[in-house]
């Protein structure tokens, strides 16, 4: 298959009123660029998966007597262009509560953590990457006002265990309705 190769560009940031000097400097900035263009489109096709585990375990949740009425909800109106992800989430974590499928301690950290995963969506989707020679890699993104993030191993650690933790309550939901049908 074919690959694509666009050209890509990087702005450098130095703010020479910022105590402490210059401290950071890309060591193989080709790599690292490329390792942060993967973990981007990790971080996108995570979010499908997130949306696809939601719609899964609604559809089961509300029909599991009927394949057929799965199917139709399914493909008629969740997974819709109408149905943004912000309401899927919604309808996803109203159901956990209105049905007591989980606790709701964890039903306040899942919805949080989904959040949190709505917000990087967004900000590796429309954000920019620039190179900060004080902080590193930034990523530079627009949510109720202009925002940074510091892309570090910290960060992706994070994010990797957000997403497998939703990952997992999506497909706990998901496997206890398979189980009763």
């Amino acid at each position: 298959m074919r690959e694509f190769r666009f050209p890509k560009a990087i702005t450098h940031r130095l703010d020479p009123n910022k105590e402490g000097g210059s401290r950071v400097f890309p060591s193989k900035p080709l790599d690292e660029l490329a390792t942060i263009e993967k973990n981007r489109s990790e971080i996108l096709t995570a979010m499908i998966t997130i949306e696809e585990r939601i719609i899964e375990a609604v559809s089961k949740f509300l029909f599991s007597d009927s394949k057929e009425k799965r199917e139709f909800f399914s493909g008629e109106i969740i997974e819709s262009s109408e149905f943004s992800f912000s309401l899927k989430r919604r309808v996803f974590t109203r159901m956990l509560e209105q049905f007591e499928l989980m606790q709701d301690d964890k039903i306040k950290q899942l919805k949080a953590n989904l959040n949190k995963l709505m917000l990087w969506r967004n900000a590796f989707a429309h954000g920019k990457v620039l190179h900060d020679h004080h902080d590193g890699y930034v990523l530079q993104y627009y949510s109720g006002g202009h925002k940074e993030l510091v892309l570090d191993d910290e960060f992706f650690e994070k994010a990797e265990e957000i997403f497998r933790e939703c990952l997992y309550v999506c497909n706990g939901v998901i496997q206890s309705r398979t189980h009763e049908t």
